[in-house]
């Protein structure tokens, strides 16, 4: 069965300088709009038991994540956060994905730019800059699980805005 790779952006967030940028909350259109794009992709896809979603511990992108596991039903105390995908490289987000278990075969990942923009460029050739709320949908090679996940190993499907 083929693997699914999800990248998705956090949505647009406040611009504040009287708070740290990792507490940065969504604004009104930023809710609006990822509540837009994931309700399009429900229509595509829903969550199952071999689905994981993984996001940055990030606010923006934690708020972004409910808002896109509401749509495709995924549960929300399964929903993980990781500091690591908090100003993450694309090294650091493939190392993190790189641990993902063989039985999972839809991965969300919500987290931040430059370092998804560069994630997607590494592994499929693809250059696309991410904007808020984007999600890149990814398929892993045959042969290819989140384990063995590397550079050029994955095909655009689509992407959501």
């Amino acid at each position: 069965m083929a693997k699914n790779l999800y990248i998705v952006r956090h949505a647009k967030a406040e611009q504040s300088f009287s708070k740290r940028d990792f507490d940065r909350i969504l604004i009104d259109k930023g809710i609006e709009r990822a509540q837009r794009v994931s309700n399009h992709l429900a229509l595509q896809m829903q969550a199952d038991s071999t689905t994981l979603c993984i996001t940055s511990s990030a606010e923006r992108a934690y708020q972004t994540a409910e808002i896109f596991i509401k749509a495709i039903k995924y549960p929300q105390i399964a929903l993980i956060q990781e500091n690591k995908l908090y100003e993450a490289s694309y090294l650091d987000i493939l190392k993190l994905i790189n641990q993902v278990p063989p039985h999972i075969n839809t991965l969300f990942i919500f987290g931040h730019n430059p370092g998804l923009s560069d994630f997607i460029e590494y592994v499929s050739n693809e250059s696309i800059p991410l904007s808020t709320s984007q999600v890149v949908h990814l398929v892993l090679d045959d042969g290819i699980d989140f384990n063995s996940l590397s550079s050029n190993t994955t095909s655009l499907l689509n992407t959501i805005v």
